[in-house]
């Protein structure tokens, strides 16, 4: 049906009507504009107002059953089908609630410090009922010479330490009655998240060990922020006789729904018109602190205001109902998903796509740090999925951001193509594509052994998440209004894909993906003329463009999953892929003969490592029950990121060498910098994948 010479006739008409009309090629116009108009900001807010006032962490509490109870009745009220809660089982964290907590100072004028009427997070999640009144000793960060000479035994510990270790070391090890914990005034933030970043008034989420320490259980632990903590210390100086304070915790290991740990995610659909098509699954997680309004009540509330969108659009016939179905999760982050695996291992080949929802309502006003990230397909799973990702963002981008020349052209608003909520803001969309990371739902569909190509919307970093900060005023309604629908436009795309939307996908992925390639020529070409090892550079060079290629291809087959009248284009794609390829070696064999005065070099030594690698033929050697628990049991290696360590298992597919995986990995990493990725070796490639068939998640 298609020849092969379409494909550049379709990018050359594609890409200047995109410039010029500035619309979304990849659906149709009339269908964009009722997507955009449907999806609303301050519907999804509402959901968000109702979710963030439960205490919900994971392990079996009652927040969080009465969230899921929420998703599921809203579910149904929306018209969703075959609407359920599944309740999980989960680890060893066990169910935990908290009727209240109290600290106070005693005395003559008696003071409350902390307690649970003013946030939950005050109590430190897993602390054990107690009633207690004792001294207050001040430890500082617990290290060594500061607890030299204290007797802290029966006496409530001051710290800005590490308040596991202080359970363990100092409650446990030493007799103390209990903690109170501040973050240190020493440190500007936790360095990991974003949250702390500047702000002492900020109360953390934090927990102490639900388990028992060495045969023994902890007690319990309540949280300042930085100013009280300062402040109590100040006052443990200056005080002449001891400062006593009563602490007093009601709380448990249960729950409504029993003793055991548990964990719930809830499922609904919007049943496509192909039965056996794959399907597109949204998802976020509900379990959180109190009050996590934007990590990841918005999340949810997000893509239940897509569902509710979405199905009104095709019900009320404003929008085809389309070939695949949408499946909706709303999950417990990660564990959730890698459990539903597990019990149903079958089911990723029911999934062909996953958009998840992580912190998508954030005013960015209120944070300068804070902007959208969107994330890539990794290149191990590289599909068409990400080039309809990018031309949505830049779509939304472009339609509500200001340039100075839009006057000229006749724009008479601000913003071209606004999207804005009613009660929200008129900030700019400040969103982008980025290289993938994990930590959040999407991963557990990337990862082997399930492998379903997936992106996530995660606004980082971020002063407020994990705290009592994050709450409904630094909520935008407009930015959660515009995530959604940049969300639901990506979904819809991707669930009526057919034989008539398939050249212009086709055109989208070849052409963006000839963008790609160039951009890694480039790189290869610059290390070539920078490099005083110019053969080291122009092995990499090669590489690169290989590994450039070998992704492209995969974003080309993937064309062929819309329809199997859609292959000749994926044949087409792959050709013009070689080709570049092609041309694009001789690039950088015709460069480094100009730089460095000589030919190329014939051939590439190898390394004993390297030789080692190259005798790998590595396979996934088990399934998703056995990767539940048996993934982390493969040791990391130092210096070995964990995102590349992820890709290194991801590209085992028993065809590729070992010496092939590096390879791959290290130009990932590359394309990305060293300050993203860092730097991949091939002993540490190679020491992982041996520590993978040690695990037996991989076999040789």
């Amino acid at each position: 049906m298609y020849r092969q010479t379409l494909i550049p006739t379709l990018i050359a008409a594609f890409l200047p009507a995109l410039s010029a009309a500035q619309r979304l090629d990849v659906l149709p116009e009339a269908i964009t504009r009722q997507i955009s108009e449907e999806i609303s900001g301050d519907a999804a807010f509402a959901h968000i107002r109702h979710n963030s006032q439960f205490h919900r962490p994971r392990g079996g509490s009652d927040g969080l059953w009465k969230v899921a109870q929420y998703y599921e009745e809203k579910a149904r009220e929306y018209g969703l089908t075959d609407v359920r809660i599944i309740k999980q089982a989960y680890g060893t964290t066990r169910p935990w609630n908290a009727k209240s907590g109290e600290l106070w100072i005693t005395g003559e004028r008696p003071e409350r410090i902390a307690s649970t009427i003013q946030t939950p997070l005050h109590l430190a999640d897993f602390s054990r009922a107690a009633d207690v009144t004792a001294d207050v000793i001040d430890i500082g960060g617990a290290a060594a010479p500061e607890l030299e000479g204290k007797d802290v035994a029966g006496k409530i510990v001051l710290t800005y330490g590490s308040i596991g270790t202080v359970m363990s070391e100092v409650v446990i090890g030493k007799g103390a009655a209990g903690i109170i914990w501040y973050p240190s005034p020493f440190s500007e933030g936790s360095g990991t998240d974003g949250s702390g970043f500047n702000m002492p008034d900020q109360i953390r989420w934090m927990s102490i060990p639900s388990g028992d320490i060495n045969g023994r259980e902890p007690t319990f632990a309540f949280v300042l922020s930085t100013r009280q903590g300062a402040e109590l210390h100040n006052r443990l100086v200056r005080a002449t006789t001891p400062i006593r304070m009563r602490a007093r915790v009601d709380a448990g290991f249960t729950s409504t729904e029993g003793t055991k740990p548990w964990q719930v995610m809830v499922e609904g659909f919007i049943r496509g018109t192909s039965p056996g098509a794959q399907d597109i699954v949204l998802t976020g997680h509900m379990q959180e602190g109190m009050q996590s309004a934007n990590d990841d009540a918005s999340g949810t509330a997000s893509i239940l205001e897509i569902a509710r969108a979405l199905n009104t659009l095709i019900n009320e016939g404003r929008i085809p109902r389309p070939r695949r179905s949408l499946r909706f999760w709303w999950a417990t982050e990660i564990s959730s998903e890698r459990q539903y695996f597990a019990d149903n291992p079958e089911a990723p080949k029911r999934l062909w796509v996953n958009i998840n929802q992580d912190m998508v309502g954030a005013d960015q006003s209120q944070d300068i740090m804070r902007k959208q990230g969107i994330t890539r397909v990794p290149a191990s799973r590289f599909h068409f999925l990400n080039d309809v990702a990018e031309a949505v963002i830049e779509y939304m981008v472009s339609g509500n951001t200001f340039e100075l020349a839009q006057p000229q052209a006749g724009i008479t608003q601000v913003y071209p193509r606004p999207h804005l909520s009613h009660l929200g803001t008129r900030q700019r969309y400040n969103a982008g594509m980025i290289f993938f990371h994990n930590n959040t739902d999407h991963m557990t569909f990337n990862e082997a052994p399930i492998g379903v190509p997936a992106i996530t919307f995660t606004n980082m970093p971020d002063r407020f998440i994990h705290s009592a900060d994050d709450d409904l005023e630094t909520l935008d309604r407009t930015q959660l209004g515009r995530n959604a629908t940049s969300a639901a436009l990506i979904a819809y795309t991707m669930a009526s894909a057919d034989p008539s939307r398939a050249p212009i996908l086709a055109a989208e992925t070849a052409g963006r993906g000839a963008e790609r390639m160039g951009r890694n020529l480039r790189l290869g070409l610059g290390w070539i003329s920078r490099n005083q090892n110019r053969e080291m550079a122009y092995y990499e060079a090669i590489d690169q463009v290989r590994y450039a290629a070998e992704r492209e291809r995969s974003a080309a087959s993937s064309i062929a999953q819309i329809d199997p009248a859609a292959a000749a284009l994926s044949t087409s794609i792959s050709a013009s892929i070689g080709q570049r390829e092609a041309q694009a070696i001789r690039e950088i064999d015709s460069h480094y003969r100009l730089v460095a005065g000589r030919a190329p070099p014939p051939s590439r030594p190898q390394s004993a490592t390297q030789q080692a690698l190259a005798a790998l033929r590595p396979a996934i050697g088990a399934g998703p029950r056995e990767f539940l628990e048996g993934r982390a049991h493969i040791a990391g290696v130092p210096g070995l990121h964990s995102l590349m360590a992820f890709e290194v298992i991801n590209y085992v597919n028993g065809r590729r060498s070992g010496l092939d995986i590096y390879r791959h990995v290290a130009a990932e990493a590359r394309e990305a910098g060293e300050h993203y990725f860092g730097v991949v070796t091939p002993e540490a490639v190679l020491t992982y994948l041996n520590n993978a068939i040690t695990s037996g998640m991989v076999r040789k």
